[in-house]
């Protein structure tokens, strides 16, 4: 009851514009902004997800050195979604996840390629960010998009060091920044040759260049797990 009232006095603040939102609960979005939401469609790259609005398979970049892994992306980084994904990152607005499954998972529907994944591995922080954080925001979103799916969160992976913000480095930097940053979860190595015979869905907030992606892919083949692709939620151009 307490909570209800001081939510009608404190309403919910719609994530892109900021308007109070008329729901108890978080509903994340205006109906305008949740509409202006620039979801991923049309041709993209086979390897990246990068979109290609004037068609072909390949971005240049996969053209030059493509990522060792397949990447597909729910919507580009751009407009309202930056400082929405702010928000859920950085100041604690966890409810915002609810919003975030839901393009998750109409990105999963769309791409047949990542329906066969047996489970979700969300890239973790480091422990010493995550305590100061107080979640994984990757964690959250693939505990969403397992709700909406039906496909378990396995935490297969951690972080082995701390690494600097990717934010502003160049990719050969990024890839520098997180070589050797995963490894194995000590309880997975357990149960590895079961797991080599698993296909499993990496789940991330934001792709740029896919350099953490690539280390986490990179560090459970290592372990013998080979069949990995990436979901994210957003595609930085």
């Amino acid at each position: 009851m307490i909570a209800h009232l001081l939510r009608f006095l404190l309403p919910w603040a719609c994530a892109g514009c900021r308007t109070p939102l008329s729901s108890l609960e978080d509903d994340g979005f205006c109906g305008r902004c949740w509409l202006a939401i620039a979801r991923i469609q049309g041709h993209i790259c086979r390897t990246c997800g990068l979109p290609l609005p004037d068609g072909g398979s390949s971005c240049y970049g996969c053209r030059r050195r493509p990522p060792k892994i397949v990447v597909r992306a729910a919507t580009v980084y751009q407009g309202i979604l930056p400082p929405a994904l702010h928000r859920f990152k950085y100041r604690g607005r966890k409810s915002l996840a609810r919003s975030f499954g839901l393009l998750l998972r109409a990105a999963w529907e769309r791409f047949p390629e990542l329906q066969h994944i047996q489970g979700i591995v969300p890239v973790p922080l480091h422990p010493k960010n995550e305590r100061i954080r107080g979640y994984n925001q990757a964690e959250l979103l693939a505990h969403e998009l397992s709700r909406e799916i039906s496909r378990p969160v396995i935490s297969l992976l951690v972080r082995t060091r701390q690494t600097r913000s990717q934010i502003q480095l160049t990719r050969p930097y990024r890839q520098a920044n997180m070589h050797n940053a995963f490894a194995l979860h000590p309880l997975a190595l357990k149960k590895q040759e079961v797991l080599r015979k698993g296909s499993f869905l990496l789940m991330d907030d934001v792709c740029t260049t896919a350099s953490t992606l690539e280390a986490c892919a990179r560090a459970l083949r290592g372990a013998g797990i080979h069949n990995v692709h990436a979901l994210v939620l957003a595609r930085d151009l």
